[in-house]
């Protein structure tokens, strides 16, 4: 039961770091990697094989789709794009406007290809929509944070259930029947939780048909060739409907929108930006990376089912407590995924997504880099409260449907 000592020493560790020290995720999550790895009694050659794979694997599925998808949020947000989308969301939205944060999260985590991406990009807006209308400015953040986890961890093709339908060969298609209504359902629990009464009224903006196409149109065009390449059996639509290749051509919109808007030195900084925070969010995903794939290769899951073997729980139940074991150490939603499906493959179903999927809303604490960016100047009480226990809830709901349901 090295693995287990292994495993809860290295939160700690994390959480030292991170919350005591305030040190940036990337080195408190590879000094969990190491300490882990010597622990489990890990050999020190394979501890720092196992990490270098760990930082390549992640960098090399996610590089592209995190890139792409901070690129056109950059270029939505410089071409004030942004501000329209959100803007027509409420006068759609129209009396039930205070639905906006928690919805233009969830809308636009999917495009974005990355929930903290999304949230960074919508934070100005929705606070600007808050302080204008006199509303909590806190408590719009956390609904707008919720709601980019919310479609992050259960709506194709987000890179959580990418990589969980790939790694268990599960036609991504099949999830979106179930996946649809549970997220619509966690949306209306959530925004019951964190809602607060105000009247949100239209951002005050010049909008026209023709803007609002243009602010659109990077976003719809990616989704659309995506879920082409899910329906039609066609290799060349597949190719265009690839995750990877329909981002990068959401960033060709974007810089061929730009050039009609934004001056040269304009569109050179927002690529700059934009590589840069790429860069970041990358850096912290390999981290987790290294940690998990420390952790898959280690006998953590020969001791799990060594534990199920004298248990009465029910083996997909465990599947579950695997992926929130896993959450809760590193943060990483994606590495949950990687690293869970990877695990389980022999348990490979519907149920196992979705298990899965319910795990990698839970814990999201101190080793989750999206707590302190939520965080910022709120206490731990208050972001815990309504960032942590809301992501908790949403988690049991996913799992008492997938019981329920499948």
């Amino acid at each position: 039961m090295l693995t287990f000592i292994a495993f809860f020493a290295s939160i700690a560790l994390i959480h030292i770091l991170s919350v005591r020290m305030r040190i940036h995720p990337f080195i408190p999550l590879i000094s969990a990697a190491f300490l882990y790895g010597i622990l489990s009694g890990m050999g020190h050659q394979a501890i720092i094989a196992h990490i270098t794979s760990g930082l390549g694997n992640i960098f090399s599925v996610l590089c592209i789709i995190i890139f792409s998808g901070v690129t056109i949020a950059e270029f939505l947000k410089g071409t004030k794009g942004i501000e329209r989308i959100v803007n027509d969301i409420l006068v759609i939205s129209k009396s039930k406007c205070s639905f906006v944060p928690i919805f233009s999260g969830y809308l636009l985590s999917i495009p974005i290809m990355c929930c903290i991406t999304a949230f960074v990009v919508l934070n100005p807006v929705i606070e600007g929509l808050a302080i204008k209308v006199r509303a909590p400015k806190k408590r719009f953040v956390y609904m707008l944070a919720v709601g980019t986890v919310i479609s992050y961890n259960l709506i194709y093709p987000s890179p959580v259930v990418f990589v969980i339908t790939d790694t268990l060969d599960i036609d991504p298609f099949d999830t979106l029947i179930l996946s649809i209504p549970i997220s619509a359902l966690l949306l209306i629990i959530s925004y019951c939780y964190m809602r607060t009464r105000i009247e949100i009224i239209p951002e005050k903006i010049h909008t026209s048909l023709r803007s609002s196409i243009e602010a659109w149109i990077p976003i719809i065009i990616p989704i659309s060739l995506i879920l082409l390449g899910i329906i039609v059996d066609n290799q060349t639509l597949k190719f265009f409907g690839n995750v990877n290749v329909a981002l990068l051509i959401g960033v060709a919109i974007s810089l061929l929108i730009s050039h009609g808007r934004l001056p040269a030195d304009e569109i050179t900084a927002s690529l700059k930006r934009s590589s840069e925070r790429a860069g970041r969010i990358l850096l912290d995903l390999c981290g987790a990376g290294a940690l998990g794939e420390v952790i898959a290769h280690s006998n953590f899951l020969n001791d799990v089912f060594e534990l199920l073997g004298t248990s009465s729980v029910p083996l997909l139940l465990f599947v579950f407590l695997i992926a929130a074991f896993i959450q809760t150490a590193q943060g990483s939603r994606v590495v949950t995924a990687i690293v869970a499906s990877g695990m389980v493959k022999d348990l490979a179903c519907m149920e196992t997504v979705f298990m899965i999927c319910a795990g990698t809303f839970v814990i999201s604490y101190v080793s989750d880099p999206y707590f302190w960016l939520v965080k910022q100047d709120s206490s731990m009480k208050e972001v815990v409260k309504y960032y942590t226990l809301p992501l908790a809830l949403a988690g049991l709901v996913v799992l008492a449907c997938t019981i329920i349901f499948l």
